[in-house]
C-alpha cells in the first residue's frame, strides 16, 4: 500500500482559511482507519480530521498554522519512522486541553463531570466516543454521597421508630359538601371523630399509651425548610377550619415559621391530594399513634389511607374510626 497525503478539503469554501487547533499522535504513532489525527478550526467552527487508511502519521505542519483547502498536511506512511525519523510510539499525545475526541464528545464529558484526559489515558491510540464515556463512569465514577442536614437528621429519626408496629388501612370514604375545601372538610369530620375514638387519639412509646385530652391536629406540610408538622387546635364549624386552614397555608407560602405553633400533635393529616396521589402509606411520626393520608377524590367521594401504631390500637378500632368519618361527611351532605 503506497503512502497517503491528508488533504484539507474545504468543498465549495476553497477561498476559506482554517487554522490547525492540535495534533492529536506524535510523529510516528501507528494509526486506524477513522482515528482522529487532527482538529482544525475553520469560520468557528472545529472539524475532525482522521486517518484515510492505517499507517504511521507523519506531520509536515505545525499547530496554529493556516490551512487553505487542499493543503497537504501530514502523511499517513507504510514504514515506521520515515521519512519523520522519529521512534515507533504507540502512544497518543494527550497535552492539557487537547485529547482525542471530538468537541462534542469533550462536552459531553464535561456535562458528566469527567476529566475526559483520565479516559484518554485507559484507551490509548483510541479515538473517545460518547459510549467510552459512559463506559469509565459505570467502571470508575462514584457519585459523592450528601450528608443530611441536622433538619433531615431529626426528621428521620421521628420517622423510624423500630419498635413501632405501624399498620396502614385504605378505604374511600364521603367527600362532604363541595363548597368546603377538601382539607377543611376532612379536617372537622376527624376532630369530630377522634373524642369518640380515643385510643387512636393520642401518643405510643415503649411503656404504653397516653390517651389525649384535647384535639391538637398536625398538618404535614412540604416547605422550604423541608417536611414540617405545624399544629392546629379543633374549630367547631367548616368555616372556621377553612379560614384557618388558609391562614396557615399563607403563612407557609411566605415561610412566616415565626408565626405557627410546632407543638406535639395528638393526630396528624397528611393530603397528597393535590399532587394527584389516590392511596400511600403514610409514615408514622412518632410519638403521635395515627396518621390520616387523603389522596385526590371526586364529587362524592376520598381515598384514604390511615397509618396508626398497632402497639395502642387493633385494626378493628382503627377501621370503626373511618366509619365515624365517613358517617360525620355523608351527614353534611343530607
Amino acid at each position: 500500500m503506497e503512502d497517503t497525503d491528508l488533504i484539507i478539503n474545504f468543498g465549495d469554501r476553497a477561498d476559506a482559511e482554517a487554522v490547525l487547533v492540535h495534533w492529536v499522535y506524535d510523529n510516528g504513532a501507528p494509526v486506524r482507519p477513522g482515528d482522529m489525527v487532527a482538529e482544525v478550526m475553520v469560520d468557528k467552527v472545529s472539524l475532525s480530521i482522521e486517518a484515510p487508511c492505517a499507517g504511521y502519521l507523519v506531520r509536515l505542519i505545525e499547530p496554529n498554522a493556516v490551512i487553505h483547502s487542499k493543503d497537504v498536511i501530514g502523511r499517513i506512511v507504510q514504514t515506521p519512522g520515515s521519512p519523520a525519523d522519529h521512534p515507533h510510539n504507540s502512544d497518543p499525545i494527550v497535552p492539557d486541553g487537547v485529547i482525542p475526541a471530538t468537541p462534542a464528545v469533550r462536552r459531553y464529558a464535561k456535562e458528566k463531570g469527567v476529566d475526559i484526559k483520565t479516559i484518554a489515558q485507559t484507551l490509548p491510540n483510541h479515538r473517545l466516543t460518547m459510549a467510552d464515556v459512559d463506559g469509565w463512569i459505570a467502571g470508575h465514577h462514584t457519585v459523592k454521597e450528601i450528608p443530611y442536614a441536622p433538619f433531615r437528621r431529626s426528621l428521620i429519626q421521628h420517622l423510624t421508630n423500630p419498635e413501632t408496629l405501624p399498620t396502614t388501612l385504605q378505604r374511600r370514604i364521603a367527600a362532604g359538601p363541595a363548597a368546603f375545601p377538601p382539607l377543611a372538610r376532612i379536617a372537622w369530620a376527624v376532630t369530630q371523630a377522634l373524642p369518640r375514638h380515643q385510643k387512636i387519639h393520642g401518643w405510643a412509646t415503649t411503656e404504653g399509651f397516653t390517651p389525649a385530652q384535647n384535639v391538637v391536629l398536625g398538618i404535614a406540610a412540604q416547605t422550604a425548610t423541608g417536611l414540617l408538622v405545624p399544629v392546629l387546635p379543633a374549630r367547631d364549624t367548616l368555616d372556621d377550619w377553612a379560614e384557618s386552614l388558609g391562614t396557615l397555608r399563607q403563612a407557609l407560602s411566605t415561610n412566616d415559621l415565626t408565626s405557627l405553633d410546632f407543638s406535639r400533635p395528638s393526630f396528624i393529616l397528611s393530603n397528597l391530594g393535590p399532587l394527584g396521589i389516590e392511596y400511600f402509606t403514610p409514615r408514622l411520626m412518632n410519638p403521635t399513634v395515627a396518621i390520616l393520608g387523603i389522596g385526590i377524590g371526586n364529587d362524592t367521594t376520598f381515598p384514604v389511607s390511615l397509618t396508626f401504631d398497632h402497639r395502642a390500637i387493633d385494626g378493628a378500632e382503627a377501621a370503626e374510626f373511618l366509619i365515624t368519618v365517613d358517617q360525620l361527611l355523608s351527614s353534611l351532605a343530607e
